[in-house]
């Protein structure tokens, strides 16, 4: 992978808690009403399938309306900038974490700001063969276990601060790394280092949260 500036560095987050986001009540396999923006920067509304975090990484499919039993148009990743289904929302671009193949993704975001997070959603490779059987003859999908459950999903944590390149947050070594990303906010970041109640690792919507209204406030 590609060296970014010496102002971001690269840490990684891999959890293995429930992956269902507070506030984040949906059903899966339903379309939703959303839209999707175009590499243009055209907004095309209409209805999406909410699968389930996994699958819509890979795909946004759009139906005209619905009621549709088949979608009109499958966007992938490198076909449109971004997409909203239901209360979820998905940017696309170029960067791969350890278990996607190279290229551009759909990654959920959770929080936009001088600090814009993200998170990547994964399953262990045992329970990936046991929700999908493929006929290797064929190269063909045979069969998806709609019973899937997000509540066992994996993740890893992404960040893009100020516009630079997109990185992997960390909880190895989580103070250290957390408070240098965060040094041009010392108050936070010393909070941070000093393993604060309220500034672990499993707080970092907070911090960043917190980052972004101070940056907000402070570079007007």
């Amino acid at each position: 992978m590609k060296k970014v500036t010496t102002l971001l560095f690269t840490i990684l987050i891999c959890t293995n808690l429930p992956a269902q986001q507070k506030g984040d009540t949906v059903r899966l396999w339903t379309i939703y009403p959303g839209y999707v923006i175009t590499l243009e920067n055209d907004t095309i509304h209409g209805f999406i399938k909410l699968n389930n975090y996994i699958d819509n990484q890979r795909k946004a499919l759009f139906y005209n309306n619905p009621d549709d039993e088949e979608y009109a148009v499958r966007y992938k990743p490198k076909d449109i900038k971004a997409y909203k289904v239901g209360p979820r929302y998905y940017e696309s671009f170029k960067f791969w974490p350890e278990t996607a193949a190279r290229g551009v993704h759909f990654f959920l975001r959770l929080i936009e700001g001088p600090v814009t997070y993200y998170k990547w959603y994964y399953e262990s490779p045992e329970d990936s063969k046991k929700r999908i059987v493929v006929d290797e003859e064929k190269q063909k999908i045979t069969k998806i276990d709609l019973s899937f459950s997000e509540e066992k999903l994996y993740t890893e944590s992404i960040c893009i601060k100020n516009g630079g390149e997109p990185e992997k947050l960390s909880t190895l070594n989580f103070k250290k790394t957390m408070s240098k990303y965060l040094e041009d906010y010392p108050e936070l970041s010393a909070k941070v280092a000093g393993k604060q109640e309220g500034y672990r690792a499993w707080d970092i919507e907070k911090i960043i949260r917190e980052y972004n209204e101070w940056y907000t406030k402070n570079h007007r």
